[in-house]
């Protein structure tokens, strides 16, 4: 796996939104964060804009994206909305200039489409992280801090708390995944996840529980759990109680979608639409350990 260059005082960096129009407090918020950590904010030119619930049309988006892409003096790009805008334009993107000169993508929710494509096309690290968008509820520092770490090549790792649906185990390997509706809408696209041999992240918002476990069903029928080496659960969020109810947890939800196979399973990672949002190396070589006192994360390289 390819790992980017990691960020130094004064390098350039650029916010887009290839996704949902950027409300304009959330970018200023988010500009003077990067700024304290020396870096230099560049805005394209799909912040502001609004087309629908869209950054501005496709083209707009697409091409704003890959200015940033193929810029040499831009190092990092950050997506600062999720919402929905990224399928309609990321297989019509350019990815020669950005295979010999990678840059550090960061985001999250609808951002899956990005990560998944670059990780599995490219063999490129990605960082599953905090946006502008999460501004909205107020600065967390826990999310911001380990984004700050992250960018600048700081050593990460994470412990996880006791849950008692988690299937004890250890397992090393890339880390890959993001929210699953995405990953499930993903398949046969160029963004489809290759999780063979992989430890698979999954989060999600919103969903009522039947329509969480048909994701669920959708990559096992699609053989996406057969080579799994283990599974990292994060935020499972703002989920809506079917009429008449379903009858599971969300948690339980995703054990019995995955309880044939003998891989460890970690819940409640804090990572995805809650409050705390810990930055993940999408594609770096992990080693996930998970036991009925807890569980961790460290990203081994």
């Amino acid at each position: 796996m390819m790992v980017p260059p990691f960020l130094k005082p004064g390098d350039k960096v650029g916010l887009v939104s290839t996704s949902n129009y950027t409300v304009p407090g959330y970018i200023e918020a988010m500009v003077r964060i990067l700024t304290e950590w020396q870096l230099k904010p560049v805005l394209g030119r799909t912040i502001g804009p609004r087309h629908g619930s869209m950054a501005g049309p496709d083209a707009l988006r697409r091409q704003d994206l890959q200015q940033m892409l193929d810029q040499d003096e831009v190092k990092a790009v950050f997506q600062t909305m999720g919402g929905y805008g990224i399928s309609r334009v990321v297989d019509q993107l350019d990815f020669s200039k950005f295979k010999d000169h990678p840059k550090w993508l960061v985001g999250y929710s609808d951002t899956t489409f990005l990560h998944s494509l670059v990780q599995s096309r490219l063999g490129t690290a990605t960082l599953h992280g905090t946006m502008a968008a999460d501004l909205e509820t107020g600065y967390d520092q826990e999310s911001w801090e380990s984004l700050r770490k992250a960018l600048f090549g700081e050593k990460l790792a994470y412990r996880v708390p006791p849950h008692p649906l988690n299937r004890t185990g250890a397992a090393e390997a890339p880390l890959v995944g993001g929210t699953l509706s995405v990953l499930c809408i993903a398949k046969g696209t160029l963004s489809e996840a290759n999780t063979n041999g992989k430890i698979l992240f999954l989060e999600e918002v919103g969903e009522k529980p039947f329509r969480l476990d048909s994701y669920l069903i959708s990559l096992k029928q699609a053989g996406k759990f057969d080579q799994v080496k283990g599974l990292l659960v994060g935020e499972l969020v703002d989920m809506q109680e079917d009429d008449p109810p379903f009858g599971k947890t969300p948690e339980e939800i995703l054990l019995d979608a995955v309880r044939e196979y003998d891989f460890p399973v970690c819940f409640g990672f804090p990572a995805g639409h809650g409050k705390v949002n810990k930055t993940l190396v999408l594609g770096a070589l992990v080693r996930l350990v998970a036991t009925a006192k807890g569980g961790s994360i460290t990203f081994v390289r």
